[in-house]
């Protein structure tokens, strides 16, 4: 009997313990905040967006047109207007395309891999460049963004306006509501 009665209290023990490390491992998993994005890897995405955005509306609107002054109004790249003010050269004989232009873009939608966003407002594309270099900026004093970044799973959603200013040379700066990010 006695036997029983050990065996039936070390169950008993079992069970307990069981009953209480489990509780404990759910309380963790309550307390632990969910998987989040670093800024600086939400607003290089964004600073990549804007870019490719930019880019693909002057390769499928002026590159390779005539140079000389421009004032157009075309659809973006993904739905959204845009008026492209300004002018555009090319030099020839170093192979040197200038910008001097500015984009009014309304609801211009803009998706790759990352990034989900929508523009509205006006920006800068001023520089040059060519196959072997390029000194391009982009600056806006009042540019309205929204939409998302999603890498790994994990969202996170823009719904803001202000200055952007994005300097590409052999490196890129981009400032994105106050947020520097480099590479």
């Amino acid at each position: 009997m006695k036997k029983k009665m050990i065996f039936s209290l070390m169950m008993l023990s079992a069970c307990v313990m069981l009953f209480v490390s489990g509780c404990k491992k759910d309380d963790e998993e309550e307390d632990t905040p969910p998987p989040t994005m670093s800024d600086d890897s939400f607003y290089k995405d964004i600073a990549v967006g804007l870019i490719n955005c930019y880019v693909d509306i002057y390769n499928q609107n002026l590159a390779g047109t005539t140079t000389g002054n421009v004032n157009i109004t075309v659809n973006g790249p993904m739905g959204g207007t845009v008026t492209i003010t300004g002018t555009s050269g090319y030099d020839n004989t170093h192979g040197i395309t200038t910008l001097d232009l500015l984009y009014t873009m309304t609801n211009i939608k803009y998706v790759n891999a990352y990034v989900n966003l929508t523009l509205t407002g006006g920006s800068t594309y001023t520089g040059s460049f060519s196959d072997d270099y390029t000194s391009v900026n982009h600056q806006s004093d009042n540019l309205y963004i929204k939409g998302t970044v999603t890498r790994n799973t994990i969202t996170r959603a823009i719904d803001m306006t202000g200055e952007v200013s994005i300097n590409r040379t052999t490196g890129t700066t981009a400032i994105i509501f106050g947020h520097t990010v480099i590479w």
